[in-house]
């Protein structure tokens, strides 16, 4: 069942691409041979660039009229209850971006980092001085370990996991 949910998944991601970048060709863009979930036309005399990941766009552009012109498009494709999300500062995909300085994208991931190490559980933390602490290097006798309990109980190893995977989905993102 499991196997047939996450192909429904991919199938369904696939498609949806699939569509996106169909009714993007349809309305004049094109999508950029390196990265294939960025879309770009001009408009106006400025380019309008649309980049996503799986169904969060991102949309640029010189005159905030042409954006509204788009997103009226986006809404005749995809109905009514897109979200919308206007402004200088906006969180996508866990990234901050800052375009209050003009000319200047401040880019910051603070807030998403911060949540992550707060919601960290605290019975498995404990600070270093450096990430390559002589511990690191020792080996234990599983049997020893057991018996002095260093392995931890599930739902904190499911805590631990969870928080390296968001760490890595940060240190990619990031990039």
């Amino acid at each position: 069942q499991m196997l047939k949910a996450t192909y429904g998944l991919l199938r369904l991601a696939l498609l949806f691409y699939l569509k996106l970048v169909n009714d993007l060709t349809e309305d004049g863009f094109e999508i950029n041979l390196y990265d294939p979930c960025v879309a770009t036309k001009m408009v106006a005399g400025s380019q309008m660039t649309v980049t996503w990941h799986i169904d969060d766009l991102k949309i640029s552009h010189a005159s905030e009229k042409e954006i509204d012109k788009f997103l009226g498009y986006l809404k005749s494709k995809y109905g009514d209850g897109l979200v919308i999300h206007k402004g200088d500062v906006h969180d996508y995909l866990g990234v901050d971006h800052d375009y209050l300085e003009k000319g200047v994208v401040k880019l910051s991931m603070i807030k998403h980092l911060e949540k992550v190490f707060g919601d960290f559980p605290e019975e498995i933390g404990k600070s270093a001085s450096s990430p390559a602490s002589d511990h690191l290097f020792e080996v234990r006798d599983v049997d020893e370990t057991e018996k002095l309990g260093k392995f931890l109980n599930k739902k904190l190893a499911a805590d631990f996991h969870h928080t390296v995977a968001q760490l890595l989905f940060i240190s990619t993102r990031v990039r």
